[in-house]
């Protein structure tokens, strides 16, 4: 598992941008995608984003859970 970054986490000052990092992250680190795609909870997924660097929230995550996974499916059941 990678290492915590805090510059990269400063790179990401909005719930938006952080949301953009996750999914770059998941499209470009297979590693990732896969902790992020079997996390149970968008609070263990807030949790691994953080130890890559990205500060989002949990409540962003589940916003977004439809978007975040591939195809479009939801990432946790709502």
């Amino acid at each position: 598992m990678a290492t915590c970054n805090m510059s990269r986490a400063n790179a990401y000052p909005n719930a938006t941008q952080a949301l953009h990092g996750v999914k770059e992250l998941a499209l470009t680190d297979p590693e990732f995608a896969k902790a992020f795609r079997t996390s149970p909870t968008p609070q263990a997924a807030a949790d691994l984003a953080h130890r890559y660097g990205i500060e989002v929230s949990p409540a962003s995550l589940w916003r977004q859970r439809g978007t975040l996974a591939h195809g479009g499916l939801p990432t946790w059941r709502g």
